[in-house]
């Protein structure tokens, strides 16, 4: 505490013709400008002294032996020329004289019927400020970091849970919910203002482009999912809100307005957003809409504090906004999370077993090759492209024999052998089992017949038996060219009749030797 210590019994306050003893924070209710003298006779010729002080929509001078060492003045010509939310940092002279400092203060909006006049830090280390403001809001900082790792990992359900297109689009909406809500919070944080004081009028700008648009993903997340005849004033609803922005953007930018001033419309805007998704709610089937409970309870609260907050304004004690508003807000994203993933991992599920049966229907299940339907399928997509296609046609030449001899066991291992040879041989390709020991093979290269040669002479023998037998193939190619006037089932008539020319010259030579 020797490196920090706030004033807050010391301070006085002047202002209507009267000066009063006060304890900080305190709420001056006044438009006018007022003064506040601070006792700082224990600083008394002591070095690298600086006061620290947060202000809301005010200019501000700082005199101390009667000479002016801080302004803050705006011009009306400044974005925002309120002066918004401000932290100052003013170094105080080495060996200083006087007892008091004399801070002028000056509203610079007539919006705001009083203004809240925080404690004024006196330190020597910014690092011991820095410590003070984050135990101060370290139950804000929680918050914002919740929900920025809110947004972040459900954003990342989003782009995992493509499949679903529905789902995928109510997750992305409660990810960008989550996110408005941690700027807009973060923006409202001390520690926040003092860490980037530098860039108050972004961080002003970000107040109110957050605080203009925490609607929208709710009003998409309910649109579509009630009663149909609300969708067109939820919709409605949503463009009011971005034109609501728009406006008071050209406006604030021409200096024309500027957000504070214009925030009631922005309350009006969203108090009619949520009225419109209460009413959505109220009237809405419970049958049809099994999360309307959860949902109004959530909104209900939302849409109460939002009217709080609007009176408040009108009354001129508006800061920022309610905390009960922000739990509210918090708590509904924490509801429509659940749903929301409970509904993610039941679409994974069914998309698991979706995608499991379709594996089945596709696979051969003694080889895993492609089988017949997933060959006709491919058939249907070379039919609808634009390439040139090698078709190869083949089977094994002595599975008769070796089931005759050793059995069915022996001929279903021949032809597992057999899938993993032609796999391993014609691996970029696909390779299909159409059935019994009859095998298709779609190239999109032109497989030369020297290739074919090299293939049909290798040793090769079944595996996972306790005998050495070999196992070999007949080969018949064609191809098919998609610009030519061939149709495609004549490049597989073609492949089969030149498969078993193949087939039989292999025979022939078997009995010539």
């Amino acid at each position: 505490m020797d490196n920090i210590d706030y004033i807050a019994n010391s301070a006085e306050i002047e202002y209507n013709n009267d000066i009063q003893n006060v304890v900080l924070p305190y709420r001056v209710k006044t438009v006018k400008p007022f003064n506040v003298y601070i006792d700082v006779s224990k600083y008394v010729n002591k070095t690298h002294q600086n006061i620290v002080m947060f202000t809301r929509f005010l200019e501000l001078e700082c005199y101390i032996d009667g000479k002016s060492i801080y302004k803050y003045a705006v011009s009306d010509n400044s974005v925002p020329r309120s002066g918004g939310r401000v932290y100052h940092v003013i170094n105080l002279p080495d060996n200083f004289k006087d007892k008091n400092i004399l801070i002028k203060f000056k509203p610079k909006t007539d919006q705001i019927k009083s203004f809240k006049i925080n404690k004024i830090y006196i330190v020597n280390s910014e690092y011991f400020f820095i410590g003070e403001l984050l135990s101060k809001d370290i139950l804000g900082v929680i918050l914002v970091s919740t929900l920025m790792i809110m947004s972040i990992m459900i954003v990342m359900f989003y782009f995992m849970d493509m499949g679903t297109e529905s789902k995928n689009k109510r997750i992305f909406d409660i990810g960008l919910l989550c996110f408005i809500m941690a700027v807009y919070y973060a923006t409202q944080l001390e520690i926040f203002n003092y860490l980037f004081r530098k860039y108050y009028k972004a961080i002003y700008f970000l107040d109110y482009l957050s605080f203009s648009h925490y609607s929208i993903p709710m009003l998409i997340l309910v649109r579509g999912r009630l009663d149909r005849r609300f969708d067109k004033f939820l919709t409605a609803s949503i463009y009011m809100c971005i034109l609501n922005f728009s406006i008071q953007f050209v406006l604030t930018l021409l200096g024309i307005n500027e957000f504070h001033n214009m925030v009631k419309y922005t309350h009006m805007a969203l108090f009619i957003s949520y009225f419109v998704i209460l009413a959505a709610l109220l009237f809405s089937s419970s049958k049809e809409y099994p999360e309307k409970m959860s949902m109004l309870l959530s909104i209900v609260p939302i849409f109460l504090s939002l009217a709080s907050s609007l009176f408040e304004y009108w009354t001129g004690s508006y800061d920022s906004m309610s905390p009960i508003l922000l739990v509210s807000l918090f708590v509904f994203v924490i509801i429509q999370a659940y749903f929301a993933i409970n509904a993610f991992m039941y679409m994974q599920k069914e998309s698991l077993n979706t995608k499991t049966y379709e594996r089945l229907m596709l696979t051969d299940a003694l080889t895993k090759l492609g089988n017949r339907y997933s060959f006709e399928q491919k058939l249907e997509e070379i039919k609808k492209g634009k390439d040139d296609i090698t078709i190869i046609s083949t089977d094994l030449n002595n599975l008769k024999e070796i089931n005759d001899t050793y059995g069915h066991s022996y001929g279903d291992a021949a032809i597992i052998s057999a899938a993993r040879f032609l796999k391993e041989n014609f691996a970029k390709d696909f390779v299909y089992r159409l059935g019994g020991d009859e095998f298709m093979i779609i190239s999109h290269d032109d497989i030369d017949d020297e290739y074919l040669e090299e293939v049909k002479n290798k040793d090769y023998f079944i595996k996972g038996i306790d005998k050495q037998i070999k196992i070999s193939f007949a080969f018949g190619k064609s191809r098919y060219e998609y610009n030519s006037s061939d149709e495609l089932n004549d490049a597989l008539e073609d492949a089969d009749k030149n498969m078993y020319i193949d087939k039989k010259n292999i025979k022939n030579a078997k009995k010539n030797t």
